[in-house]
């Protein structure tokens, strides 16, 4: 089905309630972006040094002390310069937020890893970074407040961050969420203020992949997700939920309320089925022809993560690898990714 276009709306809302869519790039990004002027340090900021190659290779590991600002922003930069080779998975929780950040690229890895212990020992001191966001501006106001750990992986880091004060909550959920804004667009989001979510419910969990602006969710939205996917520009909905009422379906109904394209494209079987994996390529190939944001949800990530596979393979030319470290944050298991492993070899013996 055609993707028609609907009216974009703001890019960036204040008002807008809540995120969908944490680590590194991924805890609490750090350095202001080239583009911003140069500012004296604050109180509880390091004096910038002069500038470091952020291209060394990087000390990794928990650290007590805080590095100078102009290297924390070299390596800050230089993420996100590589932002399309990162990919990550938020998990937003009523006290916070558990997310993992991963490369395949050992270089980009080993960057990941050191500015997630820099900003560690940056939230701690409560030494300041992005001055000029108002987001970082209050969750560093309020470092006493936030507990966090990282935890080193092969490809990268994973996080937990948590606060028992609602208010810390809300700055932790929204910055999580621009972090995965860094991860899909870069140094373009690198040069916005960070959007201010309402505390309340925690948004949904998502999964950001590097160059990629379609939002994928590891569960059925919620009413407020789809308003702010509505606010952020969205234009289609991909609904890959098993079978349901469409006469009592209520996200359906938000779905159309908002003047957003419903698509109900099925959760498909436990098999990889060519019709299925083919119906969702050929919405993402749409979206992508419109240069369109798609929203793709099912019952829960594993709906979406073999037709994921299937779309970034045989028609964005992405590594097999590479897709399957993707569709593994969204649920892919290790049956799933041998069937699709299979399903590949056939299709492009088969010409795609």
């Amino acid at each position: 089905m055609p993707i028609r276009h609907a009216e974009l709306r703001p890019v960036r809302s204040a008002s807008t309630g809540w995120f969908v869519a944490a680590a590194a790039l991924v805890v609490l990004s750090g350095g202001c972006d080239s583009a911003r002027p140069a500012r004296p340090a604050a109180a509880g900021e390091v004096a910038a040094a002069p500038a470091m190659n952020p291209v060394a290779t990087p000390p990794v590991g928990p650290r007590e002390t805080v590095n100078p600002l102009a290297y924390d922003r070299g390596v800050w930069q230089q993420l996100l310069s590589e932002a399309p080779s990162i990919r990550r998975v938020a998990i937003f929780t009523p006290d916070g937020v558990r997310a993992t950040t991963e490369s395949d690229d050992p270089a980009v890895a080993a960057r990941i890893k050191d500015h997630a212990f820099a900003m560690q020992a940056r939230m701690k001191h409560g030494s300041r970074v992005r001055m000029w966001d108002p987001i970082f501006v209050d969750l560093f106001a309020r470092h006493d407040a936030v507990q966090l750990e990282v935890v080193e992986r092969p490809q990268g880091v994973s996080i937990v961050e948590w606060s028992g004060d609602p208010e810390v909550v809300a700055l932790l959920w929204s910055h999580a969420a621009g972090v995965s804004d860094f991860v899909r667009e870069g140094h373009a989001a690198g040069r916005r203020e960070t959007l201010r979510l309402a505390g309340g419910s925690a948004p949904s969990a998502e999964v950001a992949v590097g160059g990629v602006q379609h939002r994928l969710l590891l569960a059925p939205p919620t009413p407020d997700a789809l308003r702010f996917m509505a606010s952020i520009g969205a234009v289609a909905v991909f609904d890959l939920r098993g079978g349901f009422d469409p006469a009592s379906d209520e996200i359906g109904r938000t779905i159309e309320s908002l003047g957003l394209v419903h698509a109900p494209l099925g959760r498909g079987g436990e098999e990889a089925n060519d019709a299925h994996l083919d119906r969702v390529r050929r919405a993402f190939r749409e979206a992508d022809a419109q240069g369109t944001i798609a929203v793709a949800f099912g019952d829960d990530g594993a709906a979406i993560a073999a037709p994921w596979i299937a779309y970034r393979v045989l028609d964005r030319g992405t590594p097999v690898d590479r897709a399957i470290a993707e569709a593994r944050l969204m649920g892919l298991d290790a049956e799933g990714e041998s069937r699709m492993r299979a399903w590949l070899a056939v299709r492009r013996h088969r010409g795609g």
